[in-house]
């Protein structure tokens, strides 16, 4: 029996240590750098070689199979909304992706248990 969690971090501030950190696509850009107080300027590849892993998708389209994930994590980000950057995490993707049971952590609270 596999007693691993799967976690998701879906940006925000800072990475997350054993969870799958997600970027959209423009992060994989030579110009991007992380914003982050512990991690700034580092690039993807940078941030990687430290051991975070990364996933690159859309923030509208998770790469995530349904109800396969025990527990998201938002920080510091929007939800629900467009900007310059394209779509922040949607509500709709983070539910399809969670596990029955599996909770949703914004800013340090459980914002959301899936029934």
């Amino acid at each position: 029996m596999n007693l691993e969690l799967v976690c998701v971090n879906l940006g925000g501030e800072g990475e997350i240590e054993g969870a799958w950190n997600q970027q959209p696509p423009f992060a994989t850009a030579a110009s991007w750098r992380s914003t982050t107080i512990l991690n700034r300027n580092k690039t993807i590849a940078e941030l990687e070689s430290e051991g975070h892993i990364f996933v690159i998708c859309p923030n509208d389209r998770l790469s995530f199979d349904a109800d396969s994930v025990d527990v998201v994590y938002t920080d510091s980000i929007a939800i629900d909304r467009v900007t310059h950057l394209g779509p922040s995490p949607q509500t709709s993707e983070i539910q399809r992706i969670l596990k029955p049971g599996g909770v949703w952590i914004h800013d340090g609270q459980i914002r959301w248990r899936k029934p």
